[in-house]
């Protein structure tokens, strides 16, 4: 993570949302593997191109409702286990994302997402410290809770995600106004 050392940014505690899901594990892996994979599991992704895919070196954008363009970039792969990415706008990564499954039955397992974001070290302590209450600390805990909420849903039923399924997030995708 030398990239995040040299921008100056430096990391917070890491947050995870978990889940059981009553479906395989080689079905949970399917569903979070698949090029393209977040239009099916993601309730707040409206599309998700792909350059190459899957493997490290992997990377696709993430286009939310808002607006807002990640891109992901494969670290490593653990085929049926799961990934590391790195996540961010395409010019500046400002997390690094780990999504893993681990069978708990023949028919149940536990799948989770942990992220790490970095911030800035050069800013006012107190200033660093409401970004990250605000942005990081109560922002990103319900939106990894909608994903993997989404990825039990998809395996679980095999419909895709609606948009705010499990609800709206301000920053990628605000509520939508009933017509």
């Amino acid at each position: 993570m030398n990239d995040f050392v040299e921008r100056g940014l430096q990391p917070t505690a890491p947050i995870e949302a978990t889940q059981t899901i009553k479906a395989t594990a080689s079905d949970v892996w399917a569903a979070i593997s698949a090029p393209g994979n977040l239009t099916d599991i993601h309730p707040f992704c409206s599309s998700n191109p792909v350059e190459k895919w899957p493997g490290p070196g992997g990377l696709d954008h993430v286009h939310y409702y808002s607006g807002v363009h990640y891109q992901r970039d494969v670290l490593t792969w653990a085929e049926g286990n799961g990934y590391e990415l790195l996540v961010g706008p395409p010019a500046g990564k400002i997390a690094k994302a780990r999504w893993w499954i681990e069978p708990t039955s023949m028919t149940s397992c536990g799948f989770g997402i942990e992220v790490i974001s970095y911030v800035r070290s050069d800013v006012d302590p107190e200033r660093r410290a409401t970004y990250e209450r605000k942005m990081i600390r109560e922002s990103i805990p319900p939106y990894l809770q909608a994903v993997v909420s989404g990825v039990a849903h998809f395996t679980q039923t095999g419909d895709p995600v609606k948009q705010n399924q499990f609800g709206s997030h301000d920053i990628y995708s605000p509520q939508v106004a009933a017509p």
